[in-house]
């Protein structure tokens, strides 16, 4: 399965989100502070398949997370999740290179099914770049 970072400011949907991600068979490391995600990724950023971060948070925004995370490996799966989603930050999200806005709360079934397409098209997007 695949290797997950999570990042919200909110500890209780850390803890939740990658509760949820692990029943469903992943690994899934959870952060609430951007620094020691960013610090975690560059470690090893190979160890990572997709990133998950939501979009608002104190001191950084999810898109700038993004853009961190990309400079440091410009291949790397990103999502972001909003409880909100204004339909400017969905351009710039897809215009950066992001696979998607994911809504949050999810159900167990909603984060298997949107994580297994998140992966999809990763996949796809590396393997039509090769």
């Amino acid at each position: 399965m695949a290797r997950i970072l999570y990042l919200d400011d909110e500890e209780a949907i850390v803890l939740l989100m990658t509760r949820m991600l692990e029943i469903l068979g992943h690994h899934a490391a959870g952060y609430t502070r951007a620094l020691d995600a960013l610090a975690a990724f560059r470690k090893d950023s190979a160890s990572f398949d997709l990133v998950i971060t939501d979009l608002s948070m104190p001191g950084i925004t999810g898109l700038e997370f993004a853009q961190q995370i990309h400079a440091i490996r410009s291949d790397t799966a990103v999502a972001i999740a909003s409880g909100h989603v204004d339909p400017h930050d969905v351009e710039t999200a897809l215009a950066q290179g992001l696979l998607a806005i994911v809504l949050k709360p999810q159900t167990i079934e909603e984060m298997s099914r949107t994580v297994t397409g998140l992966l999809e098209k990763s996949s796809a997007v590396t393997t039509a770049d090769q």
